[in-house]
């Protein structure tokens, strides 16, 4: 897995502190937010993979905040950080703002980080599949070049056993 930054956004001091003290020892870069205004700042100066924002806050709330996220960063993983999760803003959050899961407050530090490799697993898996797509991409376009410079060059044929010749 390489090196991810994290983004932890939550208008309660107390709350990032513990979510700095529960990571304390991962192998993540980590970010704090106080507000959803001051996490688009960030944003703006550094590379983040991850964003686990509450969803309470004033100003911008969480599911605002991870809609405009969703809009100017794809490619970053939410997160929704919530003490209640209505089944309206868990659909609209899921739907509109790509959410990948609810945290519920208070959480568990182990299921937390639990949560966090597995997020951070299929971001990981994202870029190779896209990274295994250009290159199929990329030998196709070699194929298809050489095929019309010398047609039939990349015909195959099957035996009985399934062996597979070039044609010549």
């Amino acid at each position: 897995m390489s090196q991810h930054a994290i983004l932890m956004v939550d208008d309660e001091p107390s709350v990032l502190k513990a979510f700095q003290r529960a990571l304390r020892k991962e192998p993540y870069t980590l970010f704090t937010a106080e507000s959803g205004a001051d996490a688009l700042n960030i944003l703006e100066a550094r590379e983040v993979s991850l964003i686990i924002s509450d969803y309470n806050m004033p100003g911008m709330n969480g599911l605002e905040f991870l809609k405009a996220v969703k809009a100017d960063h794809p490619h970053i993983l939410g997160i929704m950080l919530t003490g209640q999760a209505k089944v309206e803003i868990v659909m609209e959050a899921i739907n509109d703002a790509g959410v990948y899961k609810f945290i519920q407050k208070p959480w568990d530090d182990q299921d937390l980080k639990l949560t966090i490799l597995r997020a951070l697993e299929s971001i990981d898996l994202a870029t190779e599949r896209d990274r295994l797509i250009r290159k199929v991409r990329n030998r196709d376009a070699i194929l298809k070049a050489l095929e019309s410079r010398h047609p039939g060059i990349t015909r195959v044929e099957r035996d009985k056993d399934g062996y597979i010749f070039l044609d010549e």
